[in-house]
């Protein structure tokens, strides 16, 4: 016992020197003073004597530097995003064709919740520059679901990633997850067929029959709430002023057994089983 106590207190005075020694040694070089506002790109063409390459990944790696890793930055480290993403304008501009520059600027880069309308402009000109690329648009969607909950931007870049030729299938949930929370029930029938027709023959391709089928009521029952909005001036209260305004036949029958129903706060047809005190306000 008395061995394992020493052991251990060895261990713990070995912690205390090295931070002490990282501490006051090896200081964190990234100081506020060395974070220079960067020159603007065409300056930074002629300061290369026409290396663009080398200094791009000199920039590149500042970048990296600045961002590093949560774990190892000191408390008192501050971020500075429009920064970071200056320098990686002038990476990208210095090299159009830096594609881990783009990646990194959606990905990497990205530790706070507007970070992504700095990046935008860069990943827009990545796509531009590598029109085959799924990941730049994919990465660009995520980050506007994920950070900004901007469905309607974010299903607009999964889409086009998703005709890219080597797109993988694996995101598909999260596109068809976007447009449904925006509303979009025609692309999202879409590409359920598409995801249907891809399956052999089994329960999987029946369920997805199935959520192709709720879509495309879906689709119909919000072209007609639309339809109501626009000849009426005001949104519906249910459901059932649809079948009044004589806009539809009939409320269809939820192929997975649920419902549809007119959600007040998403003014979106969605489905599910009515929240019983929306049932009642709707009354």
């Amino acid at each position: 016992m008395k061995k394992l106590f020493i052991l251990a207190s060895i261990f713990y005075l070995t912690a205390i020197g090295i931070n002490y020694s990282s501490q006051t040694w090896f200081k964190n070089p990234l100081r506020d003073d060395l974070r220079l506002e960067p020159p603007e790109a065409e300056a930074l063409e002629y300061l290369s004597l026409d290396h663009r390459g080398l200094l791009s990944d000199i920039l590149f790696i500042r970048a990296i530097q600045h961002t590093g890793s949560l774990v190892w930055k000191p408390l008192n480290f501050a971020l500075d995003s429009p920064w970071k993403y200056a320098i990686m304008d002038r990476v990208t501009r210095l090299d159009p064709n830096y594609y881990n520059a783009y990646l990194f600027s959606a990905m990497g880069l990205i530790q706070d919740f507007d970070d992504i309308l700095l990046a935008r402009p860069i990943l827009e000109r990545g796509i531009e520059a590598f029109p085959e690329s799924w990941e730049l648009p994919f990465w660009l969607g995520y980050d506007f679901y994920l950070y900004q909950n901007d469905f309607a931007t974010a299903s607009r870049y999964l889409l086009l990633a998703a005709e890219k030729p080597d797109a993988p299938k694996s995101f598909f949930a999260l596109l068809l997850k976007t447009l449904n929370r925006q509303g979009a029930y025609h692309q999202a029938q879409a590409l359920m067929n598409k995801m249907a027709a891809d399956q052999p023959p089994g329960s999987v391709k029946i369920l997805y029959e199935k959520k192709a089928e709720r879509l495309k009521h879906l689709a119909k029952l919000q072209d007609a709430a639309e339809r109501f909005a626009r000849e009426e001036k005001r949104k519906i209260e249910g459901l059932k002023e649809l079948l009044k305004a004589g806009l539809v036949e009939k409320i269809p029958s939820d192929p997975l057994g649920q419902g549809y129903y007119w959600n007040r706060e998403q003014e979106r047809v969605v489905a599910g089983k009515e929240n019983l005190n929306q049932a009642e306000k709707s009354k």
